[in-house]
């Protein structure tokens, strides 16, 4: 009987590592919005609406410094990451409106921990 080598074990061992390491990562998602803010919350978060995205009220988590600068009615655009690792559940799917909600890679704000990078004020037109 011949045995197998080491060598061979281990290269066996890294690439199917490997393999489940790209199947399961999640790729990060970069999205830009306008966004109306309704309400301030006291857990340093926001709530509102995404233009183009109709009625569907969202929550961004933001950090104190850039908390402290918004003005409930105004209107901000924002940048934002996610990790898309979970998925909007097709009943949910059904209920958006709005061409925002079109690509199905922003739907994933809904279900995932969003990061924003940038929010500033709306441009005036």
């Amino acid at each position: 009987m011949r045995k197998i080598p080491f060598f061979t074990i281990i290269a066996i061992v890294f690439l199917a590592g490997g393999y489940y390491f790209l199947q399961n990562s999640a790729s990060p998602i970069d999205v830009s919005f306008n966004f109306l803010v309704t309400q301030k919350n006291d857990d340093n978060s926001i709530s509102g609406n995404i233009e183009g995205a109709g009625s569907k009220k969202i929550k961004l988590s933001l950090d104190e410094s850039q908390w402290d600068s918004i003005k409930v009615g105004n209107r901000y655009t924002v940048e934002a990451k996610f990790y898309d690792k979970h998925k909007v559940s097709d009943k949910e799917k059904k209920t958006l409106e709005g061409p925002f909600w079109s690509n199905d890679a922003n739907t994933g704000i809904l279900a995932n921990d969003v990061e924003v990078t940038m929010i500033d004020t709306f441009p005036a037109n």
